[in-house]
């Protein structure tokens, strides 16, 4: 049989396998102009990829091609240096046609399943969609009490506050924050946002010199507090910070309407049962402590049983702490308990994800490239037999 039966005609294959990456890739540039993969425009309708980064893994086909002609130059130099009745006895014919598809095929699954990984995104779709809402407003008690320091020398139940309030907002995860403030008044420190890294910043602000009038006055924290939720149709929480000094009117009027209104309740106590002296000025302990109309020093002592009452009659949860470094952990988890509002009726636009057009061509030329390998493998054990 003639030498050349039993070697590859790599020239052809050769030009065929470059003239067929020029035709893919021009074709492949082609469609992404068509598509507007260079646009500028921000809109969905045009082609972007996911992962743009992994189309840069079409450079292994350069040492596939290097591969795939070493070993057809291989093979022919095998047949050139071996006699003749031994090649035609040990070596099989060979087809260029067949070399070519079969690489043919497994560059093509190759390359497609590339553009798979990639993920081509073209246009956008509507789909329905459910969240969860939740508003939660923090009502920070700044009377002259909270600069007691009975927790620690050194540091006031203010202190300790913030303290607690910034670890609460680090372990919040989309829910809408507000502040309010109170004293004998209560203000709007900051209003209801998503924020934490502007919370965060308030909170640290916050001192009891803010309200000249001074008490402590929860009635007015609560009511405040009820203000400053959107009217929108989502769950609603309150988490009031304070050591119970309550000195105003009863709250029981803003209790039922946050009952009505089915707004959660979290009451935090700060401070001690054997409590503190008040200084007149936190900034200038050597000023002395406040005293009462006998001249007597005024102690302030945390008001566990106000705190409980409020979180009783408002169906809420209630802690006391008197550490330096609390831990709020439960608290958090409460929170993360609280009954949420679900919205179901929203349609979100979403980038629609091309991914399986490239895979369907992937699996495609796969098979080919198995089915054509296995028919390579029967038609040389028929010859063989």
């Amino acid at each position: 049989m003639n030498r050349l039966a039993f070697t590859y005609k790599q020239r052809n294959i050769f030009f065929s396998v470059i003239a067929w990456e020029i035709l893919f890739w021009s074709a492949f540039l082609l469609l992404l102009n068509i598509f507007g993969f260079h646009d500028s425009d921000s809109s969905a309708n045009h082609l972007a990829f996911k992962f743009p980064v992994l189309l840069s893994l079409n450079l292994l086909l350069l040492p596939i091609i290097g591969i795939y002609f070493y070993n057809l130059n291989r093979t022919s130099r095998l047949v050139k240096d071996t006699p003749e009745k031994v090649y035609q006895y040990f070596l099989m014919p060979v087809s260029s046609v067949h070399s070519f598809l079969k690489y043919f095929f497994f560059r093509n699954a190759f390359v497609f399943l590339i553009l798979t990984m990639a993920q081509p995104i073209y246009g956008n779709k509507k789909v329905a969609g459910t969240v969860e809402s939740l508003e939660l407003v923090v009502a920070l008690d700044i009377s002259n009490s909270m600069n007691t320091e009975d927790i620690a020398k050194g540091l006031s139940r203010l202190d300790v506050s913030k303290r607690a309030l910034i670890q609460l907002v680090n372990g919040l995860k989309g829910e809408k924050l507000g502040i309010c403030i109170f004293a004998g008044n209560a203000y709007v420190q900051l209003p209801l946002t998503t924020d934490y890294h502007a919370a965060k910043l308030f909170i640290n602000e916050i001192e009891t010199g803010m309200i000249s009038n001074q008490g402590t006055n929860v009635s007015q924290a609560l009511k405040t507090s009820l203000h400053m939720f959107s009217k929108a149709k989502t769950t609603k929480g309150i988490i009031l910070v304070t050591d119970g000094e309550n000195h105003e009117a009863n709250p029981e009027e803003v209790l039922t309407e946050i009952n009505e209104k089915n707004v959660q309740v979290c009451v935090l106590g700060i401070g001690t049962v054997l409590g503190g002296l008040i200084p007149n000025n936190p900034e200038r302990p050597e000023l002395g402590y406040k005293v009462g109309a006998q001249g007597e020093n005024i102690i302030s002592k945390v008001n566990d049983s106000l705190i409980q009452e409020l979180a009783s009659k408002t169906n809420g949860y209630s802690m006391v702490s008197s550490e330096p470094f609390p831990d709020f952990s439960n608290l958090l988890t409460q929170i993360n308990h609280m009954k949420r509002t679900k919205i179901d009726n929203l349609e979100f636009n979403v980038l629609e994800n091309r991914y399986q057009v490239p895979l369907f061509f992937a699996i495609i030329f796969w098979l080919l490239f198995i089915v054509w390998s296995k028919k390579a493998v029967s038609i040389v054990i028929k010859r063989r037999i």
